[in-house]
């Protein structure tokens, strides 16, 4: 039984305005209640689309790019292992081999003009790379395609037209998008081919972007050393590039198509035998 004072307690705190007050106090705590629910499980629940965990790249002592041992790529022969398809961008690859680790990287092919000299030379040093191409150029030229692929190369997805804003647009237009350009590719060559990369044109990458990526198979692929071929500096500046940011796990950027590639073509012809000097081994992004 409540006594007269506390009845009379009782009816201010259920009469206005103090219930107002009493309502928007309680409003307030269910909101931020709420928020930090999501916020925490959001922090907790990271999704990872295939085996193996997002890579954190960290520095070493000189500055340059590494990988924690958390990081592992899907289970293959080292150098060789395909990428754990997560929608973390990969920037760095595995060094956890004999000697120190590059991936050299080609985009925007393939191209009858410059294509196939890039395949000689990696093919006269036995060296093993990752083909960026766009859908258009594959289905233009399917016996470079077949040649990629029968020398041993891996390809990536570049989109069907170097289409730098797909990133920025609709998740499920990216994903038709994306889609189609994995398809196209794969298709270039019988038997398809297995797509493991993809790679937004002009590095345009959003958070968006890379997990529809990841849903559609595919890892995001950037690069740690940009050689800068696509502005045509010359040989030597291409070759210079690369010599100074050369660190073992480097995913190194040219271009095999796009426009004139005079100039990659006479660089990697030098660089090929100076990297094999330095000890470095020829890996695929993982």
């Amino acid at each position: 039984m409540l006594t007269p004072r506390q009845r009379v307690i009782l009816r201010q705190i259920v009469s206005p305005p103090y219930i107002y007050r009493w309502a928007g106090l309680l409003t307030t705590i269910a909101l931020m209640t709420g928020v930090t629910f999501v916020v925490l499980s959001d922090v907790g629940a990271r999704q990872v689309l295939a085996t193996g965990a997002a890579p954190v790249v960290a520095t070493g002592p000189a500055g340059k790019p590494v990988r924690s041992v958390a990081d592992a790529p899907a289970l293959g022969m080292p150098g060789m292992a395909r990428p754990a398809i997560t929608s973390s961008l990969l920037t760095v690859t595995d060094s956890s081999v004999d000697r120190p680790a590059v991936a050299l990287t080609f985009d925007d092919g393939p191209t009858p003009e410059y294509t196939p000299q890039v395949l000689d030379l990696l093919a006269e040093y036995n060296v093993k790379a990752t083909f960026c191409t766009i859908g258009n150029q594959s289905v233009a030229h399917p016996e470079l395609m077949q040649r990629i692929i029968a020398e041993g190369h891996r390809l990536c997805d570049h989109t069907m037209t170097h289409d730098a804003t797909v990133g920025q647009n609709p998740h499920d237009l990216m994903s038709r998008q994306l889609g189609t350009s994995r398809t196209t590719i794969a298709g270039s060559v019988q038997p398809p081919a297995t797509i493991d990369y993809f790679r937004a044109p002009e590095g345009a990458w959003t958070p968006a972007l890379d997990q529809v990526a990841a849903e559609t198979g595919m890892r995001p692929l950037g690069w740690s050393v940009d050689t800068l071929d696509w502005t045509q500096p010359g040989s030597a500046a291409i070759v210079n590039s690369v010599k100074q940011g050369l660190h073992p796990g480097a995913i190194v950027l040219f271009h095999d198509g796009g426009g004139p590639r005079d100039q990659t073509v006479a660089a990697v012809a030098e660089l090929l035998p100076w990297i094999q000097e330095q000890g470095y081994q020829f890996v695929f992004p993982s």
